[in-house]
């Protein structure tokens, strides 16, 4: 095992090294599904894949904080055992209950540390974290690509128990948007998504809170999938808010999406029309062209950069292009959307650590521990009248779609900010992922170009949810982001091994912060009461984000 959870290199402010071959094998097959028709087929080894990717993780993984740690040992020997093993003449099931010549035999992932490996322990990038938590186990889902044949290369770096930002003061590696090392990846699957974008690995595995997949897909230019609820498999993963958390598949491609969902147990496979269905859609076969809903509330904001309306304006070009439909609809409660979720998940992550919040302050990080206690700000009847408003919203959402197979909007209103956050909590955010969480509706965040920067913005589609049929939504929305990645190669592209701009040391969050010397009295009595040691900033910050939840309130 390759430990990373020390001090990371990428916060010393040297200069990148260029890439030296590292990675060619890997741009000869960019994607999973890719991957695995190579090793198939045997035009490539699993161990030369492996090896391919472990020199790139050594040269350019550690300044980008791609992985918490590696296994290198064992995903060395899981190589060499798909090897040994794979190829159709040995069909069937191999010593350890994996299948030889499995789905994903001999392909190396990335897992969120939120998610149970055996190889470690489920720390969630934390000091704070319970060493017994399904010790020595795969969660679920982990065990079933691993039964598939995939390769565990280790955990990925990510936000503090799936929320925040990174704290440099802590002894964990920090994640780094891969397009410009100075900017911020998007949270909190992070690792997962700056692997999958620089190529050391091509797909992995996130969970999903307010948009923790989709984000970190649309800073750094992959796709990423919030599952259906309830087609989503949690056994063996930490929870941030346990009525909001999904695990979702991460990666270059939706096929790559789909692949990975179906071996997780999130789609219905046994259906038997999906296939022929996506090749239909694929050729524009008017029998099955797809509706596309635009909600005009958010084409019309002036909350979305100027970049972004441009990529999506020509997104919805390529949409049509494919075979699609496009239609503009009516949506006018997206922020009633954004909000109830925020309100759920700030008020459950509260509870999730409430004893160690009290007990364990200043183990965790800035950034997290500020908007986990925030919750305690969060009325029961604020947080009771939340859960109760998801149903009829969600119902509000199945009118927009129900003329349409999907909706269609930009997955973020910009591209990746700069690594700077004032108490390491930024509020003014325009959530467009967390508008469809609460309810459980599918969504899918795929590239559509880039700005004038260069750098990665995202097209976000959000499916139907079918009680009846929960992965029918999931089925949805991957097809037609399929049928858009066959019209355009926004998703092809890698991001730079080789950047030529300074690693700047990530600046302290509380640098300019100070209390007024009155903020503390201003806070909600809830927050007071906590016996907790506030510092200056923790109150500056919490005074500040206290008057935010109340607004959503």
């Amino acid at each position: 095992m390759h430990d990373q959870t020390g001090t990371a290199d990428d916060q010393t402010g040297k200069t990148v090294s260029a890439r030296g071959g590292a990675g060619d094998i890997i741009r000869a097959y960019p994607d999973l599904t890719a991957q695995v028709e190579a090793v198939a087929s045997g035009d490539i080894s699993a161990v030369e894949l492996l090896q391919d990717s472990l020199a790139l993780a050594e040269e350019v993984g550690k300044d980008a904080g791609v992985f918490l740690c590696r296994f290198d040992e064992g995903a060395m020997a899981a190589a060499e055992d798909a090897d040994r093993w794979g190829g159709s003449s040995n069909a069937g099931t191999r010593p350890g209950g994996m299948l030889a010549g499995g789905p994903l035999s001999g392909v190396p992932v990335g897992i969120k540390p939120m998610i149970a490996v055996a190889e470690t322990a489920t720390t969630a990038q934390s000091q704070v974290f319970d060493p017994t938590f399904h010790s020595g186990q795969d969660a679920e889902v982990v065990a079933r690509l691993r039964a598939a044949g995939a390769v565990i290369e280790g955990t990925t770096s990510m936000a503090e128990h799936a929320a925040g930002r990174p704290d440099p003061a802590l002894s964990f590696p920090i994640p780094r948007n891969p397009w410009d090392l100075n900017r911020w990846p998007g949270g909190s699957s992070c690792g997962t998504a700056i692997g999958i974008s620089l190529g050391i690995f091509a797909g992995g595995l996130g969970t999903d809170t307010s948009g923790s997949c989709r984000i970190p897909a649309a800073y750094c230019g992959i796709t990423g999938l919030r599952p259906a609820r309830g087609t989503a498999l949690m056994d063996g993963i930490l929870r941030a808010s346990p009525t909001l958390d999904v695990v979702g598949p991460m990666g270059r491609s939706a096929r790559d999406c789909r692949l990975l969902l179906d071996i997780m147990g999130g789609s219905d496979t046994a259906a038997g029309e999906s296939a022929a269905q996506r090749h239909r859609l694929r050729a524009g076969d008017p029998n099955t062209v797809r509706r596309v809903g635009v909600p005009s509330q958010v084409l019309e904001s002036d909350r979305i950069a100027s970049a972004v309306s441009t990529a999506f304006s020509r997104a919805l070009v390529d949409l049509v292009a494919s075979g699609v439909d496009v239609e503009y609809v009516d949506l006018p409660i997206i922020d009633d959307l954004i909000a109830t979720t925020m309100v759920i998940m700030v008020r459950e992550m509260f509870e999730v650590h409430r004893h160690t919040l009290c007990t364990r302050w200043g183990d965790y990080g800035r950034s997290f521990r500020r908007l986990a206690v925030l919750g305690a700000a969060v009325p029961d009847v604020v947080y009771h009248r939340a859960l109760d408003a998801a149903t009829p919203l969600g119902a509000r959402l199945d009118e927009a779609l129900s003329g349409v197979d999907a909706l269609a909007l930009p997955t973020w209103p910009d591209s990746a900010p700069p690594y700077v956050f004032k108490g390491g909590t930024p509020q003014e955010e325009w959530n467009l992922t967390a508008a469809f969480c609460a309810t459980g509706h599918p969504s899918l965040a795929l590239p559509m170009g880039f700005d004038q920067r260069g750098l990665p913005l995202s097209l976000q589609l959000v499916g139907p949810l079918d009680v009846q049929n929960p992965h029918r939504g999931n089925s949805v929305i991957l097809d037609i982001g399929e049928a858009f990645q066959t019209k355009t190669d926004h998703h092809q592209h890698f991001a730079p091994t080789d950047p030529r701009a300074r690693v700047n040391a990530i600046p302290d969050p509380d640098d300019g912060i100070a209390d007024d010397g009155g903020a503390f009295d201003r806070l909600p009595e809830s927050l007071k009461k906590l016996d907790i040691p506030f510092d200056a900033a923790d109150i500056a910050t919490l005074h500040s984000l206290s008057r935010f939840i109340g607004s959503l309130s």
